[in-house]
């Protein structure tokens, strides 16, 4: 015979086993109730946002007067929980994610999984053999600013998201965190009357007046998955940044909305910045590429 306990709030209890043959014997154990919540964080501070843990063990996001760079933030990393390397689990938030932010989960700083405001429920699954996983919470978007507001973000066991509930550990402190910029570089060079010019940290600058049509291409290879770029706006429709696949289809310009990039196998992929002839450039411009899954 077996006994199935199911438990509604985490915390210490106990549980009375009366028999039913004997009256008079009962038996009551200590019980530890854990919470579905697999992730692990507390206050952190980086990048000039400050995260603290509200009084239900949500998280609380407020930079101020600060504004918080493009793909950078906070992150806290802790060890695997036992029994769930190569299982299926879900990431997931309850009601809004405040701004902008992109919540991802890290192995070996490659990304599992991500949620931001629009996508949710992400199935994750952590590789067998790893033994310790970051959250990672970033600013998204095209411009860098203030964030404020509350988090309340999940990771479980299964594929199915329920609702929020509090992790076991609230008290982990964390630090900052950058998202890595997959965009590969693109080197210096004046070609029919426009020199491109490295700024440094994947900021480049245009300038020059633009004689016929032509491209500057750099190329890399993409692991399966899924992609952010976000908006890249130059200074017009006639030059822009673009990525294409190995058979020169485009799968997105920068002047396009921040956009998902479904990567179905690796492969070598064209990064390219496309001009036009007749068109005067002096612009700064930073492409960028992440890998949320």
């Amino acid at each position: 015979m077996g006994i199935s306990v199911t438990g509604v709030k985490p915390g210490n209890t106990t549980v009375t086993i009366n028999s039913k043959t004997s009256p008079n014997i009962s038996k009551k154990v200590p019980v530890t109730v854990k919470s579905r919540n697999l992730l692990a964080y507390g206050p952190a501070s980086g990048n000039g946002l400050t995260v603290t843990v509200a009084q239900d063990g949500s998280l609380d996001f407020d930079s101020g007067t600060e504004s918080v760079p493009l793909y950078k933030g906070v992150r806290w990393g802790f060890d695997v929980p036992e029994g769930i390397v190569g299982v299926p689990l879900i990431l997931s938030y309850t009601g809004d994610v405040p701004g902008t932010l992109v919540i991802g989960l890290y192995a070996n700083a490659n990304s599992l999984g991500g949620v931001y405001q629009g996508k949710n429920n992400t199935a994750v699954t952590i590789p067998k053999g790893t033994t310790r996983v970051e959250l990672r919470i970033s600013r998204g978007g095209v411009t860098a600013g203030s964030v404020s507001g509350n988090l309340k973000i999940q990771l479980e066991l299964g594929n199915t998201a329920h609702d929020w509930m509090r992790p076991d550990n609230t008290s982990l402190r964390g630090g900052g965190s950058e998202l890595t910029n997959l965009w590969p570089e693109h080197q210096a060079r004046t070609s029919f009357g426009i020199t491109l010019t490295p700024l440094g940290n994947g900021e480049y600058k245009l300038a020059g007046t633009c004689s016929q049509s032509f491209n500057i291409e750099t190329t890399r290879e993409l692991e399966a998955g899924t992609y952010l770029a976000p908006q890249c706006q130059i200074d017009s429709y006639a030059t822009y940044v673009e990525i294409q696949d190995s058979t020169g289809k485009t799968l997105w310009r920068g002047y396009q909305r921040d956009t998902e990039i479904a990567i179905p196998k690796a492969r070598t992929y064209k990064f390219m910045i496309r001009f036009s002839p007749g068109k005067t450039i002096d612009a700064t411009f930073t492409p960028r590429l992440y890998k949320l899954d």
